[in-house]
């Protein structure tokens, strides 16, 4: 028990010096720890603020866009019989695909901060209403990189058009065979992932 008695005191010693040391460093105006925790607590704020901020600029994106729809997901659910394709736009990114994450997770903090946006977003039954539904069957990161080839080259081409230029565009790509070197280099192109292989309508509707 003396034993026992005499290292919790010197413990308790030991940690009372440790707390004074502690309070000398809350109470130096000038230290170098006081001012670490004050620019923490200072970026926290602006961390906060800035994910407000961007939360409304990607709303005012989505809000603002005449949206250029592609089906770039479809579900097929055998066992319920059920078939749904989810849509996403080639100029703004708003992709409807979040309400089949939500689906499948349930669980909105497994959403990333863009997902959360758009699935918060796209919950008001017109907000995907809006711009020109293709019906065409895309991956969205190819659809959006087309689009932006499209866009760098004729900057002022209206919505009409450009869909144009994309069937042309994917269709090329869909009806020459190329190899696999020559895929990951288109892809590098296009600012995909060298290893993006989802060319065809088919990588669409089944995977």
């Amino acid at each position: 028990m003396k034993e026992l008695k005499a290292k919790y005191d010197q413990i308790t010693s030991e940690r009372e010096e440790i707390l004074k040391q502690i309070q000398v460093l809350k109470d130096d105006e000038n230290g170098i720890i006081k001012k670490y925790f004050k620019l923490c607590s200072e970026n926290e704020e602006l961390s906060k603020l800035q994910e407000k901020l961007y939360k409304q600029m990607k709303v005012e994106e989505y809000s603002s866009c005449n949206h250029i729809w592609v089906n770039d997901f479809h579900d097929y659910d055998g066992w319920e019989g059920r078939s749904k394709d989810y849509c996403g736009c080639i100029k703004c990114g708003l992709d409807s695909k979040v309400f089949y994450l939500m689906d499948r997770h349930n669980n909105y903090k497994l959403l990333t901060l863009d997902q959360a946006i758009m699935y918060d977003f796209l919950r008001d039954e017109n907000a995907h209403k809006n711009g020109i539904q293709t019906n065409i069957f895309c991956d969205l990161a190819l659809a959006k990189a087309i689009y932006s080839r499209i866009k760098t080259a004729h900057p002022d081409i209206d919505d009409e058009t450009a869909i144009k230029y994309f069937n042309v565009a994917i269709n090329d790509i869909r009806n020459k065979e190329v190899s696999d070197e020559r895929k990951a280099s288109r892809a590098k192109r296009l600012l995909l992932s060298p290893k993006f292989n989802k060319w065809d309508g088919i990588d669409v509707i089944y995977r």
